[in-house]
Protein backbone atom coordinates (compact mmCIF):
# COMPACT_ATOMS: atom_id res chain seq x y z
CA UNK A 1 0.00 0.00 0.00
CA UNK A 2 1.67 3.43 -1.26
CA UNK A 3 1.55 6.46 1.64
CA UNK A 4 -0.45 9.50 0.60
CA UNK A 5 1.28 12.89 2.32
CA UNK A 6 -1.81 12.76 4.74
CA UNK A 7 -0.87 9.21 5.95
CA UNK A 8 2.48 7.84 7.38
CA UNK A 9 4.30 4.37 7.24
CA UNK A 10 3.06 2.14 10.07
CA UNK A 11 5.37 2.03 12.95
CA UNK A 12 7.19 -0.78 14.49
CA UNK A 13 9.80 -1.57 17.29
CA UNK A 14 13.07 -1.24 14.81
CA UNK A 15 12.05 2.39 14.27
CA UNK A 16 13.25 3.48 18.25
CA UNK A 17 15.96 1.80 20.45
CA UNK A 18 16.51 1.69 24.00
CA UNK A 19 19.83 1.03 25.42
CA UNK A 20 21.38 0.93 28.68
CA UNK A 21 24.61 2.41 30.78
CA UNK A 22 24.37 -0.16 33.27
CA UNK A 23 27.55 1.29 35.31
CA UNK A 24 25.50 4.91 35.63
CA UNK A 25 22.10 3.27 34.88
CA UNK A 26 21.37 5.53 32.45
CA UNK A 27 18.71 4.86 29.71
CA UNK A 28 19.07 6.30 26.23
CA UNK A 29 16.03 6.21 23.70
CA UNK A 30 16.67 6.69 19.52
CA UNK A 31 14.02 7.83 17.41
CA UNK A 32 15.25 6.47 14.32
CA UNK A 33 11.38 7.62 12.25
CA UNK A 34 9.43 10.44 12.52
CA UNK A 35 7.72 11.49 15.82
CA UNK A 36 3.98 11.35 15.17
CA UNK A 37 1.23 11.10 18.29
CA UNK A 38 1.30 7.09 17.91
CA UNK A 39 4.73 6.43 17.85
CA UNK A 40 5.50 8.45 21.23
CA UNK A 41 2.42 6.86 23.01
CA UNK A 42 4.85 3.69 21.80
CA UNK A 43 7.82 4.80 23.02
CA UNK A 44 6.59 6.58 26.38
CA UNK A 45 4.93 3.45 27.39
CA UNK A 46 7.74 1.05 26.74
CA UNK A 47 10.10 3.42 28.07
CA UNK A 48 7.79 3.22 31.07
CA UNK A 49 7.76 -0.37 31.37
CA UNK A 50 11.06 -0.86 30.65
CA UNK A 51 12.05 1.69 33.70
CA UNK A 52 10.10 0.08 36.07
CA UNK A 53 12.30 -2.35 36.68
CA UNK A 54 16.19 -1.64 38.17
CA UNK A 55 16.01 1.56 38.15
CA UNK A 56 16.35 4.65 39.45
CA UNK A 57 17.31 5.80 36.04
CA UNK A 58 18.62 8.66 34.34
CA UNK A 59 17.65 9.30 30.62
CA UNK A 60 18.69 9.93 27.39
CA UNK A 61 15.37 10.57 24.51
CA UNK A 62 17.51 11.22 21.70
CA UNK A 63 15.59 12.50 18.87
CA UNK A 64 18.68 13.81 16.73
CA UNK A 65 17.63 11.46 13.96
CA UNK A 66 14.16 12.53 13.95
CA UNK A 67 13.49 13.93 10.34
CA UNK A 68 9.59 14.82 10.25
CA UNK A 69 7.36 15.48 13.38
CA UNK A 70 3.78 15.58 12.86
CA UNK A 71 3.02 14.73 16.82
CA UNK A 72 0.50 17.47 17.93
CA UNK A 73 0.95 19.84 20.41
CA UNK A 74 -2.23 18.56 22.29
CA UNK A 75 -0.37 14.86 22.84
CA UNK A 76 3.32 16.43 23.69
CA UNK A 77 0.94 18.44 26.43
CA UNK A 78 -1.05 15.54 27.50
CA UNK A 79 1.77 13.26 28.23
CA UNK A 80 4.32 16.29 30.37
CA UNK A 81 1.09 15.91 32.54
CA UNK A 82 1.38 12.33 33.16
CA UNK A 83 3.60 10.32 35.58
CA UNK A 84 7.12 10.50 34.15
CA UNK A 85 8.14 7.13 31.39
CA UNK A 86 11.47 7.55 33.76
CA UNK A 87 10.56 7.61 37.37
CA UNK A 88 12.57 9.05 40.21
CA UNK A 89 14.82 11.87 40.90
CA UNK A 90 17.47 11.42 38.14
CA UNK A 91 17.65 13.83 35.52
CA UNK A 92 16.23 13.71 31.92
CA UNK A 93 17.33 15.41 29.19
CA UNK A 94 15.74 15.07 25.52
CA UNK A 95 17.78 16.01 22.84
CA UNK A 96 16.02 18.17 19.95
CA UNK A 97 18.66 19.93 17.60
CA UNK A 98 15.55 20.82 14.63
CA UNK A 99 14.14 24.36 16.23
CA UNK A 100 10.80 23.57 15.49
CA UNK A 101 11.17 19.82 17.71
CA UNK A 102 13.71 21.70 19.65
CA UNK A 103 10.05 24.34 20.89
CA UNK A 104 8.19 21.13 21.04
CA UNK A 105 10.41 19.54 23.09
CA UNK A 106 10.68 23.17 25.63
CA UNK A 107 7.21 22.50 25.68
CA UNK A 108 7.30 19.35 27.38
CA UNK A 109 10.01 20.28 29.53
CA UNK A 110 7.98 23.50 31.11
CA UNK A 111 5.06 21.74 31.80
CA UNK A 112 7.14 18.98 33.45
CA UNK A 113 8.65 22.07 35.39
CA UNK A 114 5.42 23.48 36.75
CA UNK A 115 4.60 19.63 38.11
CA UNK A 116 8.51 19.75 39.58
CA UNK A 117 9.95 16.90 37.40
CA UNK A 118 13.52 17.87 36.14
CA UNK A 119 13.69 17.57 32.00
CA UNK A 120 15.84 19.10 30.26
CA UNK A 121 16.32 20.02 26.55
CA UNK A 122 19.66 20.60 25.02
CA UNK A 123 20.53 20.92 21.06
CA UNK A 124 23.20 17.80 21.01
CA UNK A 125 23.48 14.68 22.16
CA UNK A 126 27.25 15.55 23.09
CA UNK A 127 25.41 17.86 25.75
CA UNK A 128 22.88 15.31 27.11
CA UNK A 129 26.41 13.33 27.28
CA UNK A 130 28.02 15.75 28.80
CA UNK A 131 25.04 16.63 31.66
CA UNK A 132 25.30 12.93 32.64
CA UNK A 133 28.77 12.14 32.40
CA UNK A 134 29.12 9.56 30.03
CA UNK A 135 30.07 8.49 26.64
CA UNK A 136 28.49 6.88 23.69
CA UNK A 137 30.60 3.33 24.52
CA UNK A 138 28.88 3.22 27.82
CA UNK A 139 25.75 2.40 26.32
CA UNK A 140 26.55 -1.18 26.10
CA UNK A 141 23.19 -3.44 26.96
CA UNK A 142 20.53 -2.83 24.28
CA UNK A 143 16.77 -3.19 26.45
CA UNK A 144 14.72 -2.95 22.83
CA UNK A 145 13.81 -4.29 20.64
CA UNK A 146 15.89 -7.36 22.16
CA UNK A 147 17.16 -9.39 19.61
CA UNK A 148 18.78 -6.38 17.91
CA UNK A 149 22.94 -6.74 19.47
CA UNK A 150 23.94 -3.20 20.41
Amino acid sequence: MRHGPAESAPFSCMDYVVDLHPTHRVLRTTVTTALTDESFKEIYRSVARLSATGGPYASILDLSQVVDFPVSAETIRAFAATSPAVPGERPRVMVAPQSALYGLARMFELHRDSMGVQVQVVQSLDEAYELLKVTPGDFTERLFPEEVAA
